[in-house]
C-alpha cells in the first residue's frame, strides 16, 4: 500500500531496506522469552536460567525500538504538523490491541463479582492489581510513569506506557533538535541512567514506577546506536550484495554466534544485580551484528516461523499474560470438579502466586509448548482482527490530519508504509 506524507524522507543506500528482517524475528524471540519467564508451569523448561531471566529482554524492546523509530523517522520529524502525524502513527501501533485487552480484562472481572467462582476468596473480582481505582492510568496509557504503586490490569502494558513517553520525547526532540537529535538521545541515555542509578530502588528491574525512565534508557541508546552504525551498515550490506564471498559469509557467521552467545550468557548472569545496568548496551551490540544480516545465524533467522514470531510479536506480548491468568482459572476449576491439586501454592507459599503442577516435570514441558502454541495462534487472529486495521485507521486519521494541516499545495514524498 502506497500514502502520500509530508515527510521529508533522507536520502538512503538501497542497501538499507525499510524494515529489517532479522531484527524483526529478534524481536518475537524476545517476545517468546518474556512469555516462557511469565508461564508458572512446573517443568524443565520453567526453571532454565534464561527463562528465569526471561524478563531481561524487554530492555532489548526498548533499544530495538529506538533504533527502528530513528531509521524511519529520523530527519522526518521537523515540524509540529509532523510531530502529530507521528504521535498519531505511534498510537495505532499500540493503542488499539492495547485498547481491546483492557476491555477482556475489564469484561472478565465484572463476570468474576457476577460469577465469584471464576475467582477465589483471596482475588475477589476488581481487586489487587485490577483495582477500578488504577483504571484511569491504563487507559491513558500511563501506568507506568510514576502515578501508580504496583503493576496494574494488563501487567506487561507497563512497557508499552514506557515506550510511548519514548515516542512523544523522541518527536519533541526531532523538532527541536533537528540534525543533531543525537546530541539530544545522549542527554536523554545520560539523565535516564543516572536516574535509574541514583533514584529507582530496583534499578533495572523498575516497572511501575520508574518503568518510563527504564524504556527511555534503552530507547535512547537505540536512537545513538543507529546514528553510530547506520553509515557503515549500509557499506557492508551494500559490499555483501555485491561481491557475495565465503570468508566474508564465515567471518559474519562467526561474529552472529559470538553475539548469540554474549547475548545468553550476560542475560543468564546479569539478573537482578548490578550488572544489569549493563544490558541495554549488550543488545545494542546483538542489534548492530544483526543489521548487516551477513552470516547464515541471519540466514535462519529469515525462516518464515521466525518473521511470523516477529510479526506477531506485539500481539504475543499483549495477550500472552491474559491467557496464563485464564489457564490458572482453569487449573482451579479442574480442582473442584476433579478433585486434584494442579493448582498450588509457587514454593509453599501463596504469596509468590500460583502454578500448575501436572506431577511431571516433562508433561509441564509439554503443557508450556501447548499454551505457547495457543498464545500465537491467538496472536495471529489478534494480529489480523485488531493489530493490524488499528495502524491502518490511525494512518488514514493521520493523513487527515496532515492534509487538513497544509496551508498551501506543495510536494510530497510518496513512502511506502508496511
Amino acid at each position: 500500500m502506497k500514502t502520500r506524507s509530508t515527510f521529508s524522507v533522507p536520502d538512503m543506500s538501497p542497501a538499507i531496506p525499510e524494515r529489517f528482517q532479522v531484527l524483526d524475528s529478534w524481536r518475537g524471540i524476545a517476545a517468546v522469552m518474556v512469555v516462557l519467564f511469565h508461564v508458572q508451569i512446573v517443568s524443565n523448561i520453567h526453571d532454565l536460567p534464561l527463562v528465569r531471566a526471561g524478563e531481561t529482554f524487554v530492555d532489548f524492546f526498548f533499544v530495538l525500538s529506538g533504533f527502528v523509530i530513528a531509521h524511519a523517522y529520523a530527519g522526518r520529524v521537523n515540524s509540529r504538523q509532523q510531530f502529530v502525524g507521528f504521535v498519531v502513527q505511534r498510537l495505532g501501533r499500540v493503542y488499539p490491541l492495547h485498547a481491546v485487552m483492557l476491555l477482556l480484562y475489564l469484561l472478565f472481572e465484572t463476570a468474576k463479582a457476577l460469577v465469584p467462582s471464576l475467582g477465589s476468596a483471596s482475588d475477589p473480582a476488581f481487586s489487587g492489581s485490577n483495582d477500578i481505582s488504577s483504571i484511569v492510568a491504563n487507559v491513558l496509557l500511563v501506568q507506568a510513569w510514576g502515578f501508580e504503586d504496583g503493576l496494574t490490569w494488563n501487567t506487561p502494558a507497563w512497557s508499552i506506557s514506557g515506550e510511548l513517553l519514548s515516542y512523544l520525547l523522541f518527536g519533541v526532540a526531532a523538532v527541536l533538535f533537528g540534525r543533531r537529535l543525537w546530541i539530544a538521545a545522549a542527554i536523554g541515555a545520560v539523565a535516564s541512567l543516572a536516574v535509574l542509578l541514583l533514584a529507582a530502588p530496583k534499578g533495572m528491574e523498575s516497572t511501575f514506577d520508574f518503568g518510563a525512565v527504564r524504556a527511555l534508557y534503552g530507547f535512547c541508546l537505540g536512537v545513538l546506536l543507529h546514528r553510530a552504525v547506520i553509515a557503515g551498515v549500509a557499506r557492508t550490506r551494500e559490499k555483501l550484495r555485491r561481491e557475495p564471498s565465503y570468508p566474508a559469509k564465515l567471518a559474519w557467521t562467526i561474529a552472529e554466534v559470538a553475539a548469540v552467545g554474549c547475548l545468553v550468557e550476560f542475560v543468564r548472569a546479569s539478573h537482578q544485580n548490578a550488572a544489569a545496568f549493563a544490558a541495554p548496551l549488550v543488545f545494542a551490540f546483538a542489534i548492530n551484528v544483526f543489521a548487516h544480516e551477513g552470516g547464515h545465524v541471519s540466514r535462519l533467522l529469515r525462516w518464515k516461523p521466525f518473521l511470523m514470531a516477529g510479526m506477531l510479536s506485539y500481539s504475543i506480548y499483549m495477550i500472552h499474560m491474559f491467557i496464563l491468568l485464564r489457564c490458572l482459572n482453569v487449573g482451579r476449576l479442574a480442582d473442584k470438579v476433579l478433585g486434584t491439586a494442579i493448582l498450588r501454592p509457587m514454593d509453599g507459599n501463596a504469596a509468590h502466586g500460583l502454578v500448575l503442577d501436572f506431577g511431571n516435570r516433562y508433561a509441564g514441558d509439554l503443557a508450556i509448548v501447548g499454551v505457547l502454541g495457543m498464545i500465537v495462534a491467538i496472536s495471529y487472529v489478534t494480529y489480523r482482527v485488531i493489530e493490524r486495521p488499528g495502524q491502518q485507521a490511525f494512518r488514514r486519521l493521520a493523513q487527515r490530519l496532515a492534509n487538513r494541516g497544509d496551508e498551501r499545495p506543495r510536494p510530497v514524498a510518496v513512502i511506502r508504509t508496511a
